[in-house]
């Protein structure tokens, strides 16, 4: 057998308990062929010597917000500044550039603010010039408006009793400009969402950024949201993207349970929610394809607004909605064949979840997929009690955490629960995850955090604040099980472990090429190792040294980022 590319003379991480390491592999039509003694005999149309470079499957990010950080990306970007100042300051210079009409939209705004503090609407007013100003706070459950913006979508006052969000007011009753969760939606759907071809866009800025960052498929954690950053459409912007060369990173998509709405089919089928047609979790190939409901139960822990029992069993924080809608759209979820991913912060939240999949499984077999176990996903699970880890691990649940949430907010964190004599020892588990035998799924939350894997091992290695306090050192991982989380962990979340997370035999060549071995250089330099090279499908789609000038593309039809690889 002729193959397409022979590398070695390298440093192989192959996250295959049966082979760690090798020095060689081969690729053919886009899949890895083997590695060392598998290649005894075989020629190759090029031989690419990486001199011992690191070698690793490509990196999964399992819960980002791809459109939401690529529309960041040509708006106004406001994750790197620090306090209440340096942020009207970067909307002072943004909107002396606008015509008056035109808005200020920027994301990411909270660094190095406490979590009570937020820009006055009379800051803004002044900052903008009179503009619409319309800032998302990093965490995403939050925003400030100036007064153009409560004007132009009719806010005057607070919500009426039983809303889900909440428009902050002062003394005398008028908006402050703050508005929490869902109140935010009343300028989201006032802007109204972003074109498909801008969204197709903001695809092709943001997964070019994933592939230099050694990133080769990921999972968006809720399309079809509202707001300027999405659409009710969204797949077809991914579809777009796909088409014509914009989606250079594979999609897995999760949908956002608000799509979801009542179907009258047979009543054996059992399926009494979902989206048109009984698509669901699984429909696609190995470029994009639909991924979990996405459902929040809860807010933001940073926010106040997570759901935390407290010490006499009452709830503090709130739900995302009536609880009993959340329970029923968990269950009929499951019930349709999807798989559920849940935003659970705190130990309330967490509680709802895993008694509605306990009621919706019901001693059944997870139906219209005979023979796979639906692998139900809490996302971030900031606050996880004893019991509930066992409940975790008997129900066959992963937790997908974002661990530079340790680096970003550990310090903020830490300071709120020494005021309550808590250190913290049920918040960001890791270890004692993987020691009661539940998987552990490495992200980002980007554009809420930085994407980096390899800053986010890091971070699972050392969990240390960007102060320099270790936050439950007890907790710490090792950097080949950091490495785990964001490979193989990632496919497994997403049912994709036979294509993607190890480099093996009939997998998919998605690589990263990386200047050093993250599972063997000092802890406080694994963010910072260089990714040489990144390949999908045994492409070179980063490569800023020309590496693989000499690799011919792989003989499939179609392959690589822009095209479909023949996998349905």
């Amino acid at each position: 057998m002729k193959l397409d590319l022979l590398v070695r003379n390298a440093r192989i991480l192959t996250v295959d308990g049966r082979r760690p390491r090798a020095t060689s592999l081969g690729i053919w039509n886009g899949r890895i062929t083997g590695v060392d003694d598998d290649l005894d005999g075989h020629t190759a149309s090029a031989v690419i010597d990486l001199d011992g470079a690191t070698v690793a499957p490509g990196f999964h990010d399992a819960h980002c917000h791809t459109t939401s950080f690529g529309m960041g990306l040509v708006h106004l970007e406001l994750g790197e500044l620090h306090g209440i100042d340096a942020t009207l300051g970067a909307v002072a210079s943004y909107a002396a550039g606008l015509e008056p009409e035109e808005w200020v939209i920027g994301f990411g705004f909270g660094n190095g603010l406490p979590p009570d503090q937020y820009p006055h609407r009379e800051e803004l007013d002044r900052a903008g010039g009179g503009r619409a100003v319309w800032l998302t706070h990093l965490s995403g459950h939050s925003c400030v408006v100036s007064s153009a913006v409560l004007d132009a979508v009719g806010i005057s006052g607070a919500l009426g009793q039983g809303g889900r969000g909440e428009v902050v007011v002062d003394s005398a009753g008028r908006p402050t400009g703050l508005l929490l969760e869902a109140a935010m939606d009343v300028v989201k759907n006032h802007v109204g969402p972003s074109s498909i071809e801008q969204l197709a866009a903001a695809i092709d800025r943001a997964t070019s950024q994933y592939l230099a960052e050694g990133i080769t498929s990921f999972t968006d954690a809720g399309i079809g949201c509202p707001g300027i950053d999405h659409s009710p459409v969204e797949l077809a912007a991914y579809q777009l993207a796909r088409e014509t060369g914009r989606l250079r990173a594979r999609a897995h998509l999760m949908a956002h349970d608000q799509l979801f709405h009542p179907l009258a089919g047979h009543r054996d089928d059992r399926i009494v929610s979902g989206l048109d047609l009984g698509v669901r979790t699984g429909f696609g190939d190995p470029w994009l394809s639909l991924g979990a409901m996405k459902i929040w139960v809860d807010g933001s822990g940073l926010g106040g607004t997570a759901a935390t029992t407290g010490p006499g069993g009452e709830i503090g924080g709130g739900f995302d909605d009536d609880p009993a809608v959340l329970r029923r759209s968990i269950i009929d979820a499951h019930r349709a064949g999807w798989q559920v991913a849940a935003h659970a912060i705190g130990d309330a939240a967490l509680d709802l979840v895993l008694d509605a999949l306990e009621e919706a499984s019901d001693g059944e077999p997870f139906p219209a997929r005979a023979g796979v176990s639906p692998r139900h996903r809490i996302e971030h699970g900031v606050m996880i009690r004893d019991d509930q880890v066992g409940r975790l691990a008997r129900m066959g649940m992963s937790v997908v955490l974002q661990p530079l949430f340790l680096t970003d907010f550990g310090d903020t964190l830490l300071d709120l629960l020494s005021q309550h004599g808590d250190l913290g020892s049920f918040f960001f588990r890791m270890r004692s995850l993987v020691a009661a035998g539940i998987p552990v799924v490495g992200s980002s939350d980007r554009p809420v955090a930085a994407g980096s894997p390899l800053r986010g091992i890091q971070a699972m290695v050392e969990r240390t604040t960007s102060d320099g306090n270790v936050f439950g050192p007890d907790e710490r991982l090792s950097p080949s099980e950091a490495l785990e989380f964001y490979t193989v962990g990632g496919a497994r979340a997403t049912h994709a472990e036979h294509d993607v997370g190890v480099i093996a035999a009939r997998r998919l060549a998605d690589l990263v090429v990386l200047g050093d071995d993250p599972t063997t250089v000092d802890p406080g330099r694994i963010g910072a190792i260089d990714v040489v090279a990144t390949l999908v499908g045994g492409q070179a789609v980063h490569d800023p040294s020309a590496l693989f000038a000499g690799a011919p593309p792989p003989a499939g039809a179609g392959a690589g980022p822009t095209g479909p690889d023949g996998h349905a």
